[in-house]
């Protein structure tokens, strides 16, 4: 497992901003398609979606600006 994690990272290493920008299309698209297939599934776990949503936007904010704040 952890070869095929240092691979995927090495691959990622060589990713542009336009290759990053095609991952999140592709990742948000497949969530919109999961959203629309599994809307019954989904509606009893609403709440359960905003925290997951809340906490790894509010970790995201902490990681990138939190490197700005800490800098000397």
């Amino acid at each position: 497992m952890r070869d095929f994690l240092d691979r995927v990272h090495g691959t990622l290493e060589h990713f542009g901003f336009v290759d990053i920008g095609i991952l999140k299309l592709c990742l948000v698209s497949i969530g919109i398609l999961l959203g629309v297939y599994f809307t019954a599934f989904f509606d009893r776990f609403v709440v359960v979606v905003w925290i997951l949503f809340i906490l790894s936007w509010l970790y995201i904010v902490v990681k990138v600006f939190g490197s700005f704040v800490n800098r000397d």
